[in-house]
C-alpha cells in the first residue's frame, strides 16, 4: 500500500509537470510514428522474402535503418562490432582484429543476427504465446544473443503492442522497485517483465485515467511516466542485481534474499488454524501427491481460510506466489483457461485470442523458483467440465502437454503448480460433482470441529465460555440431521463474541435455520435466540 501511495503521489506529479509541456508533446507524438515506422521496415522486409527478391542490404539495416547502436561478440577473436546504418554507408563494421579475414567473418555475422533477429519477430507476431520459447531460442544463438534486447522489443511492441511491451532500462527500473521484483535488461527477462508490467498496469490503471491525463496506450503513458522519473527528475531505483538461470530469475543479493517471505512453517500453520500438526500433514501430502485438491464442507467450517494457509506453508521462504479466483454460475472456459476478446486497435476491432485466469497463472508460475497456489473458492459453483475442458486431462497426466481449443501450441501444468478447491456443500451437493473431476482431486472433509472454537477463545483470552455454545450447536447440527448442511463453527470465531453473539445469531444462523427448515418452521422455533440465550452465555 505505502508503494501504490507513492505511485500515485509521483504520477499525480509528473501529469501537472510533463505531457503537456513541449517536450511532452514531441515524447507523446513518438510513440505512433516509432510504430509506424517499425512497422512499415518489417512489412517491406517480410514481403522481399516472400517474393524471394535478392536483398543487396542486410537484413539488420532494413530492420533498423538509420539505428545506432554497439554490441559485443563473444569469440576466440574478441570481436566488437559497432552498426551504424546512414543514408550515405549502410553499414561500418569497425573490428578489434585488423585481418581481412576477421572483417569477412563479421559481415557474415552481420547477415547471420539479421536473419535470427527476423525469424524471432516473425515467431512471436504469429504466435505472441511462443514468447518464452522464442526468447529462449534466441539467447542461444551463438552470435546474436547479445543483441541489445530493447531494439527486438520495440519491432515486437510495434506490430502488437497490446502483447508486448516497451522495454527500457527507465522503465525496468521502476518496474522492479514498484512490482519488487529484480529482473534485468536481458532477454531472457523479457517474458516474465512483460507478463509483470501487464499486471502492474492493471493494478494503477485506475489511477493512470483521470482528468489532465493524455489520451495515450497504458503501455505508452508509464513509459512516458518512467522517462520523466528517470531521466528528468532523476529519481534513481536501480541496485537490483538478478542472474537469469534457463529462463528463471535467481536473487542474487542479501537485499534480495531478505525480500522473500518468511517461511510459514505447519506449527504456525496449525496455530493459525486451531488444527492438529498431525491432520495438517496428512492433507499436505495427499495435495502433494495429487497435486491438487479440495476442502469440502458445510458453512462456517474454515474452507477458504485454511486453503490459505495451507498454500501459505506450501509456498514456503520462497519466490512462489499464491492467488485466488472464485468461480460462479456464469464463469466459462473463456474466463479460465482462453477465448476470443474483442479489442480495438488503431480504431479497428480485433479478435485476438487470449489468456484466461489459469494460463495467465501458469505464466508467472513458469518463472517462478518455489510452489505457486492458485485457490478456487466455490469451485463447485460452475460447470467444472466446461470451465475446465482439456484441463481435466492435464490434471491427471502433469507430465504431458496438450493443444488446447483455437490454438495449436502444446500446453502443459508447470511442475511447480498446485491447486486447491474450496467447496460448499451447502450451496451445491458434492454428488454433483462430475466423477472423473473427482478422481483428479485429493477430497478433504471439514466437519465443524468445535475443538477450534474452544482452542481460538483460549488462545485470545476473550474470557468467553464456549461451553454452552457447544453444546447448542451440537444438539442443533443433530437436529439438521445432514452434515452437509450443519452449522459451522467460524460464524463465532470473534474476539467479542460476547457482544456479537446476538447479532450472529440472530441476522445469520437463524435465517439460515429458516431456509433450511422452510417447511419445518416448527423446528427452528427450538433454537430462536430467546430461547437459547441463556444456554450459551456465560
Amino acid at each position: 500500500m505505502e508503494k501504490r501511495a507513492e505511485f500515485v503521489r509521483l504520477f499525480h506529479e509528473f501529469v501537472s509537470l510533463y505531457p503537456y509541456t513541449p517536450a511532452g508533446m514531441r515524447h507523446m507524438a513518438a510513440y505512433d510514428e516509432q510504430r509506424r515506422q517499425r512497422r512499415r521496415n518489417f512489412e517491406s522486409l517480410s514481403a522481399a522474402l516472400e517474393s524471394a527478391e535478392n536483398l543487396t542490404e542486410p537484413i539488420l539495416y532494413l530492420l533498423f535503418p538509420d539505428t545506432e547502436f554497439t554490441f559485443n561478440l563473444s569469440s576466440a577473436d574478441s570481436v566488437s562490432l559497432t552498426i551504424s546504418g546512414t543514408l550515405e554507408s549502410y553499414l561500418e563494421i569497425k573490428l578489434a582484429s585488423k585481418s581481412t579475414p576477421g572483417q569477412m567473418w563479421a559481415k557474415e555475422i552481420v547477415d547471420k543476427v539479421g536473419q535470427s533477429i527476423f525469424y524471432f519477430v516473425n515467431c512471436c507476431n504469429d504466435d505472441p504465446r511462443q514468447l518464452s520459447i522464442a526468447c529462449s531460442d534466441f539467447c542461444k544463438e551463438k552470435y546474436s544473443k547479445r543483441f541489445p534486447a530493447e531494439m527486438l522489443v520495440s519491432v515486437l511492441n510495434a506490430l502488437q503492442p497490446n502483447e508486448f511491451l516497451l522495454l527500457n532500462k527507465e522503465s525496468l527500473q521502476v518496474i522492479n522497485y514498484f512490482a519488487n521484483t529484480s529482473y534485468s535488461q536481458n532477454l531472457i527477462d523479457y517474458p516474465v517483465v512483460n507478463v509483470t508490467r501487464h499486471y502492474l498496469l492493471k493494478g494503477i490503471a485506475t489511477e493512470m485515467y483521470h482528468p489532465g491525463v493524455p489520451a495515450l496506450r497504458e503501455d505508452d503513458l508509464f513509459d512516458m511516466f518512467c522517462h520523466w522519473l528517470v531521466v528528468l527528475k532523476k529519481d534513481d531505483f536501480s541496485g537490483r542485481e538478478s542472474t537469469p538461470v534457463d529462463g528463471v530469475v535467481e536473487f542474487t543479493s542479501d537485499a534480495e534474499k531478505a525480500k522473500l517471505p518468511p517461511e510459514y512453517t505447519l506449527s504456525q500453520c496449525a496455530d493459525d488454524t486451531g488444527l492438529e500438526e498431525a491432520q495438517l500433514k496428512r492433507w499436505l501430502r495427499s495435495i502433494e501427491r495429487k497435486k491438487q485438491g479440495i476442502l469440502y464442507g458445510s458453512p462456517g467450517t474454515g474452507k477458504t481460510y485454511i486453503a490459505e494457509c495451507l498454500a501459505q506453508h506450501l509456498i514456503g521462504s520462497s519466490n512462489g506466489l499464491k492467488e485466488l479466483v472464485q468461480f460462479h454460475p456464469a464463469y466459462a472456459y473463456e474466463d479460465f483457461i482462453q477465448g476470443i476478446r474483442p479489442q480495438s486497435e488503431d480504431g479497428k476491432l480485433k479478435y485476438p485470442l487470449v489468456p484466461g485466469r489459469f494460463i495467465e497463472f501458469c505464466e508467472k508460475a513458469d518463472f517462478c523458483q518455489g510452489l505457486c497456489v492458485l485457490i478456487i473458492d466455490e469451485i463447485n459453483r460452475a460447470n467444472l467440465a466446461q470451465v475446465f475442458g482439456e484441463l481435466m486431462y492435464l490434471l491427471e497426466y502433469r507430465h504431458k502437454k496438450i493443444p488446447l481449443a483455437g490454438s495449436k501450441e502444446l500446453f502443459g501444468i508447470p511442475e511447480n503448480v498446485r491447486i486447491i478447491g474450496t467447496m460448499n456443500t451447502a450451496d451445491r451437493s458434492i454428488a454433483l460433482v462430475d466423477h472423473a473431476l473427482r478422481r483428479r482431486f485429493a477430497f478433504i472433509e471439514l466437519r465443524p470441529n468445535y475443538d477450534v472454537l474452544r482452542r481460538y477463545h483460549e488462545k485470545k483470552k476473550t474470557d468467553f465460555q464456549v461451553d454452552g455454545l457447544i453444546e447448542t450447536l451440537e444438539r442443533l447440527n443433530k437436529a439438521i440431521a445432514d452434515k452437509h448442511y450443519e452449522v459451522g463453527i467460524s460464524y463465532f470465531l470473534t474476539e467479542n463474541l460476547a457482544e456479537e453473539l446476538e447479532d450472529i445469531w440472530q441476522m445469520e444462523i437463524e435465517p439460515y435455520l429458516e431456509e433450511y427448515f422452510y417447511d419445518q418452521l416448527d423446528k427452528v422455533d427450538g433454537f430462536r435466540w430467546d430461547k437459547i440465550k441463556q444456554q450459551v452465555c456465560p
